[in-house]
C-alpha cells in the first residue's frame, strides 16, 4: 500500500471540484514522487488522476520516468431536479426504495407509522432493498392503527455488553455513551446506589437492534493500552492524549506501517499502521521512528510525542478506523477481553 490509502480513508481535506478526463499535460514521474505529491502540484485530487489513468489503480508504486496524464479542471454543473408525482393506487402511494432508505425514514417522510407500512406490504422483517416498491398508506388510513411506541424492552430484545468502569465514569456518562437509560444499567446490575468504582465490571443492557447496527458489523478490536500515558480528550475523529514532548509512542497492536510522513499539514508528522481488520493512526509526532513497509510488534516504540498544531501543548492524536475508512471510538475497544 502507499499514500493512496490515506486518501481512501478520507483524511485529506481537499475536495470540491470535478475534473474532465482529457489530459491537460503529461507529468514525468521523478524519484520519490507519489500520486499525492503530483496531485498537490497540479491542484488536483488523487482520484482525478486515477480517473484519467485507470492503469494506476492496480499499481502499488510509481516508477521514475513514468508519464502520468494530468486532466483539466471542470466546474460542477448542478442540474435542477425534476420532482416526479407519486402515483396513488387505491388509497396507497407507490414508493420505490432508494439508497439509504429504511422503514423508519420512509415512514417519517410520509408522516405514517413504519409498522403500518410493514403490515400493508406483508413484510416479515424490517429489511428492504433498493428498487423495491412499497405501498404507503395515506395518513387517514395510518392514523387508525397507530400504536404508542414502547419505552421498555423485553428480555429477549436486549443484549448485555460487558463494560469495565474507567476513571471519571458515572452511571449517567456510561448510559449516554451506550445510548441507554442509567436506571436500566442500575437495575441490570442490582446496584443499591449510584456509586460505581474504577475497575468494576458492569452489564450494559443495549436494545438488540441497536447492538446489531452499532457493533456486529464492526471489526473485532482489543486495545489493552493507549499509545502514550496521559490525560485524554475525545475529538471528532479520535483521542487527543496530552503527554510530555518526546514521550515514546507505542503501537497498540501487531501490524505493518502503511504511511509515515508529514504530507498532511493538519496532522503534522503522522504514522498509519495496518492491523487485522482495522487501521491505527498516530499524529502530531515530533519524530517518526518507523518507515513505510516496516513490520511492527505490539508495544514497539514507533515515534515521539510532538506539539498539537495551534495549541502549544504536547499531545498525540490517536485514531482507529475500519478498513472502509469509518471512524471508530478507541474508548469502546479499550480494555476488552
Amino acid at each position: 500500500m502507499n499514500l493512496l490509502l490515506v486518501l481512501i480513508l478520507g483524511i485529506s481535506l481537499l475536495a470540491g471540484e470535478v475534473f474532465a478526463g482529457k489530459c491537460r499535460t503529461y507529468h514525468k514521474v521523478k524519484k520519490g514522487e507519489s500520486l499525492w505529491i503530483i496531485a498537490r502540484k497540479y491542484d488536483l485530487r488523487v482520484k482525478d488522476l486515477l480517473r484519467a489513468n485507470p492503469k494506476l489503480r492496480r499499481a502499488k508504486y510509481l516508477k521514475p520516468g513514468q508519464k502520468v496524464c494530468v486532466p483539466h479542471k471542470k466546474k460542477i454543473v448542478k442540474k435542477k431536479k425534476i420532482k416526479k408525482k407519486r402515483k396513488v393506487y387505491k388509497g396507497y402511494v407507490i414508493y420505490r426504495v432508494r439508497p439509504g432508505d429504511s422503514l423508519r425514514k420512509i415512514a417519517k417522510k410520509f408522516g405514517v407509522s413504519w409498522r403500518e407500512i410493514k403490515r400493508v406490504n406483508n413484510l416479515k422483517s424490517d429489511i428492504i432493498r433498493v428498487g423495491q416498491k412499497l405501498k404507503i398508506p395515506k395518513k387517514a388510513t395510518a392514523k387508525r392503527t397507530k400504536r404508542k411506541v414502547r419505552r421498555h424492552y423485553r428480555s429477549r430484545e436486549v443484549v448485555y455488553i460487558k463494560y469495565r468502569v474507567r476513571r471519571g465514569d458515572s452511571l449517567i456518562k456510561i448510559a449516554k455513551r451506550f445510548g441507554v437509560s442509567w436506571k436500566a444499567i442500575k437495575r441490570a446490575n442490582n446496584l443499591r446506589s449510584n456509586v460505581i468504582r474504577r475497575g468494576q465490571l458492569l452489564r450494559i443492557p443495549v436494545p438488540k437492534r441497536a447492538f446489531e447496527r452499532r457493533y456486529v458489523d464492526k471489526p473485532k478490536i482489543r486495545l489493552s493500552f493507549l499509545p502514550v500515558d496521559g490525560e485524554y480528550r475525545k475529538s471528532p475523529k479520535g483521542l487527543d492524549i496530552f503527554a510530555s514532548c518526546g514521550d515514546k509512542i507505542r503501537v497498540v497492536d501487531d501490524g505493518r506501517v502503511i504511511y509515515s510522513g508529514d504530507d498532511l499539514t493538519l496532522y503534522g508528522n503522522m504514522i498509519m499502521v495496518e492491523h487485522t481488520g482495522y487501521i491505527s493512526i498516530y499524529a502530531y509526532n515530533m519524530q517518526n521512528l518507523v518507515e513505510q513497509g516496516d513490520r511492527v510488534s505490539k508495544g514497539e516504540v514507533i515515534g515521539k510525542v510532538g506539539i498539537k498544531p495551534g495549541s502549544g501543548r504536547c499531545a498525540l492524536h490517536f485514531e482507529i478506523r475500519a478498513k472502509d475508512g469509518s471512524v471508530l471510538n478507541p474508548l469502546e475497544y479499550l480494555g476488552k477481553k
